[in-house]
């Protein structure tokens, strides 16, 4: 039996044992005792033992559905817990190597198998003038081209006499370590200074001291949200709900995320980003005849150079990476894939290059992104819902609102630098 049939039984059973009430005290008042002429000479009585008794067991039989309801939510509850717990991650698979994946879930998923969902549709038609959802947490996995996974960002839904607007790839993220946390803040110590005297020292000498200077830094925990408005229809509608979050809230998000990582101020509520992080090795200035190519691969060695070590990708505007992808040698023939052969992945001396609007044109960066910087999330993606919003309950609307809390660590700033003028 659900717990709906419960609590439908528990209220019939409270009206019985009202009514019975109600019944046994109008009764008890219009009792008359008279003498042996028939005249009233007292009005009202007792209820009896009988009568008490009837009574005390349609209360007992209400308890007794009570606590049947209270530990059918328990159950339910707990199921729930459980399977927030591994919201977005996929059973351990036993396969051998090469066997097919494991299906991933994108945020979209997540959130309709989700106990937010499940209430959603177990409570509609039935919620009160204003409600909040049950959070559902989202867990963000690694992007790759495996079905089902956020990939290449999963295509929008074009609807007739609608053009959606376009949005750029994200990649920046991918190149970074990636950590979780369960504190507001990372605080590190990071080497600031260091100088090595160490020299060829004579029997008996003394030993030249060399010295090591640390700083402690402390990087924030920030939030990135934004909410949009669906119609109680789009709700229903479960295709339609794991679109919209996949291909406008959740990307949303990622939007914002790339930018601050790279160009963020660090001012509350922003995020220090690497492009503004001081102890940078100098910048790189290309210049005369020097390729981008050639100007990039500089920096590398610079940064090699300045903090021991080596790059592990770049990041170039869209229109400086046309210019490189397009560089010709003497007779014409490009350096990199031409026209008539098949897309290539964009690689410099070796490297992945990450080519994002996120950055500004005509400036690069390279680094150490995987050894010297980390990005620690707490927890995934959290989405919750709610009509508690200006008129949207009379408007049959819903908020939806998504929110991610991550913060990014640079451990050792000289294993990053800009290029700047770059073509």
């Amino acid at each position: 039996m659900n717990i709906a049939q419960l609590e439908r039984d528990l209220l019939k059973k409270t009206d019985a044992a009202a009514a019975l009430l109600a019944s046994t005290a109008k009764a008890c008042q219009a009792h008359e005792e008279k003498d042996k002429d028939g005249k009233v000479v007292s009005t009202g009585r007792l209820m009896t033992d009988d009568e008490k008794t009837a009574i005390q067991a349609l209360i007992d039989e209400g308890n007794a559905l009570k606590a049947r309801i209270l530990s059918a939510k328990g159950d339910e509850r707990m199921a729930a817990e459980i399977a927030s717990l591994t919201a977005g991650m996929t059973a351990p698979s036993d396969k051998k190597p090469g066997a097919t994946p494991a299906e991933r879930r994108s945020l979209g998923q997540q959130f309709i198998e989700s106990a937010a969902m499940a209430w959603l549709q177990k409570s509609h038609g039935i919620r009160g003038t204003a409600w909040t959802s049950p959070t559902a947490e989202l867990m963000q996995t690694t992007v790759d081209e495996t079905s089902g996974s956020g990939g290449q960002l999963i295509v929008t839904q074009y609807q007739p006499g609608i053009l959606s607007l376009l949005f750029k790839r994200l990649v920046v993220a991918d190149l970074l370590a990636s950590g979780t946390t369960d504190s507001n803040s990372i605080t590190y110590m990071r080497e600031t200074t260091y100088t090595n005297a160490a020299a060829a020292v004579a029997e008996g000498a003394p030993k030249p001291e060399s010295t090591l200077v640390f700083d402690q830094v402390a990087d924030l925990v920030r939030k990135i949200a934004h909410w949009l408005p669906v119609t109680d229809e789009m709700l229903e509608d479960v295709s339609a709900i794991r679109s919209y979050i996949d291909a406008r809230l959740s990307l949303g998000l990622d939007i914002t995320e790339e930018d601050q990582l790279l160009n963020g101020s660090g001012t509350a509520p922003a995020t220090l980003g690497l492009l503004n992080r001081t102890g940078l090795t100098t910048a790189t200035v290309r210049s005369g005849s020097v390729t981008n190519a050639d100007a990039i691969f500089t920096a590398m060695m610079a940064v090699f150079n300045a903090s021991f070590v080596m790059p592990t990708g770049t990041i170039m505007n869209p229109a400086n990476w046309q210019t490189t992808q397009l560089s010709k040698d003497g007779n014409g023939r490009y350096y990199g894939s031409g026209p008539f052969t098949g897309p290539q992945v964009p690689t410099l001396w070796g490297l992945p290059v990450v080519v994002t609007p996120s950055i500004v044109a005509n400036t690069g960066f390279t680094g150490a992104f995987n050894s010297a910087a980390q990005v620690f999330r707490k927890g995934g993606s959290r989405v919750e819902v709610s009509n508690s919003h200006s008129d949207f309950f009379v408007r049959n609307l819903t908020a939806i609102r998504a929110e991610r809390r991550l913060a990014l660590c640079v451990y050792r700033p000289a294993a990053f630098s800009k290029i700047t003028s770059l073509t």
